[in-house]
C-alpha cells in the first residue's frame, strides 16, 4: 500500500472522537489527511487542495453526505468517494448508485477490515500499467512516458502534471485555478503563464490534445 503515500485524503466526518481516532490512523497510510465536520468546509478543502480520494459519512451537522457527493460529481466525475455509515441505509444506497461510489461500509470498522478498505482503495491507484491512447498518442502513467508514433515525447515535470491532470478529469473542464493548484502547488500563475505551457506542450505534441474553454480552463479534446 505504499501508493497511499502519495495521496491526500479528504474526510467528512462530525463525530469528533471518531474522526480523531479515524484521522490519526489514516495519517499513518496517506501523505496527507484533510478533516472536516461539516459539508461547506469540506467542499471549500477539496477546492483548494488536491483531493485524490474522499471518505465521508451519510449524515453530518449541516446536511447529508449525498448533498455532498452530488456537488463533488459536479466536479470531478472520477475521484474515489467511500461512505461510512452506521448503519445500512438502502435508500441512500439507491440513490447513490448513479454517483460511483467505491464502497459503502459501516462504522465501527474493525482494524482488519479498515485494512482491507485501504488495500481496495490502494488497488484502484495500482494499476499493473494505466495507458491512455488517443489516435495516434499513448501515455503510460506508470512509466511516465508519452509516445506519438511510437516515438517517445520528451516532457517536463509540469507537462507531465497538466496531461495527467487533463486525463484524469476527461470529460470535464479543468479550471484555470485548478491547474494553478495543481501544477504550481498552489503558486499564483497568470492566464498567459498557463497558456505559454500549453502552447509549448501542443507544439511538442502536434496534435489537438488540449482544448480550451474561453474563461473558465481546459479540457480533453
Amino acid at each position: 500500500m505504499d501508493r497511499l503515500k502519495e495521496l491526500n485524503l479528504l474526510f467528512l466526518e462530525d463525530n469528533e472522537e471518531f474522526a480523531k481516532n479515524t484521522t490519526e490512523f489514516l495519517n499513518i497510510y496517506f501523505k496527507k489527511v484533510l478533516h472536516s465536520d461539516n459539508i461547506k468546509d469540506a467542499l471549500n478543502l477539496y477546492e483548494d487542495n488536491r483531493i485524490d480520494i474522499i471518505i465521508s459519512d451519510i449524515k453530518v451537522n449541516d446536511g447529508n453526505g449525498l448533498d455532498f457527493i452530488k456537488s463533488i460529481r459536479e466536479k470531478n466525475k472520477n475521484v474515489p468517494i467511500v461512505v461510512l455509515s452506521a448503519h445500512k441505509d438502502e435508500s441512500f444506497l439507491f440513490k447513490a448508485i448513479p454517483l460511483n461510489i467505491t464502497s459503502y461500509e459501516l462504522k465501527p470498522l474493525s482494524y482488519d477490515k479498515f485494512l482491507a478498505l485501504l488495500k481496495k482503495i490502494s488497488d484502484l491507484f495500482n494499476v499493473e500499467d494505466e495507458l491512455f491512447q488517443h489516435h495516434n498518442l499513448h501515455y503510460s502513467f506508470k512509466n511516465k512516458t508519452l509516445f506519438i508514433n511510437n516515438k517517445e515525447i520528451n516532457l517536463t515535470k509540469k507537462e507531465l502534471l497538466l496531461i495527467e491532470l487533463i486525463i484524469r478529469n476527461k470529460g470535464s473542464v479543468v479550471a484555470n485555478e485548478t491547474i494553478q493548484r495543481d501544477v504550481w502547488d498552489d503558486k499564483f500563475m497568470s492566464d498567459s503563464a498557463i497558456k505559454n505551457l500549453i502552447f509549448r506542450l501542443r507544439k511538442k505534441l502536434n496534435i489537438e490534445l488540449i482544448t480550451c474553454v474561453t474563461g473558465i480552463g481546459y479540457k480533453l479534446s
